[in-house]
């Protein structure tokens, strides 16, 4: 593929919420990682398919296959819509009944002692580890990156939505190109 600026981005990505989980700067780390859920799956997103049915679609695709979590894809995009706008478990997708809230253990917090105190207290949560989601994560994007080298219309959507992204630009090729159109504006 040749999308350089996509490897580097994701890697930075990736990095960072690494950085996020092991400095346990939890928030940040889950704002980084449902960022990240965003885009993958607007690269694989169809033409005319809302935000939240790429995402659940690529959740139920990628992610949630070879993991065994008691969370729902559209349960993750609910969190994500909490997380990323709010930094709380709280969307409209929970307040309407359509999806659980996801509470998450860290570090060397158990998920199932998690997912026992809250059912002692009654509450219908999923419980997720956040290194399990983050373990997840980064398997689905290599999974994902799999399928697109070998399906060709997925490869092109991707490389064309990838191409859209940032990418960096140095000083000095910026100073030589205003430099040039500057000199054959003059010319």
């Amino acid at each position: 593929m040749k999308v350089p600026a996509f490897y580097k981005h994701m890697m930075d990505l990736v990095d960072s919420i690494d950085d996020c989980e092991t400095k346990r700067r939890t928030l940040p780390c889950l704002t980084l990682l449902y960022a990240g859920m965003d885009v993958m799956a607007s690269l694989d997103s169809i033409p005319g398919e809302g935000v939240r049915g790429g995402f659940v679609r690529w959740a139920n695709t990628f992610l949630l296959t070879e993991r065994s979590f008691e969370c729902s894809a559209l349960d993750l995009y609910a969190a994500r819509c909490g997380v990323v706008h709010t930094f709380t478990p709280e969307s409209d997708l929970h307040r309407q009944g359509k999806a659980r809230k996801i509470h998450y253990a860290w570090g060397t917090a158990e998920v199932d002692k998690l997912s026992r105190a809250t059912q002692a207290l009654g509450h219908d949560y999923a419980s997720v580890h956040l290194s399990d989601l983050v373990n997840a994560f980064r398997d689905a994007v290599a999974e994902h990156l799999k399928v697109i080298e070998r399906d060709r219309t997925k490869r092109e959507r991707f490389e064309s939505m990838s191409g859209l992204w940032f990418s960096d630009l140095s000083k000095s090729i910026m100073d030589d190109f205003i430099e040039l159109t500057e000199r054959n504006a003059g010319a």
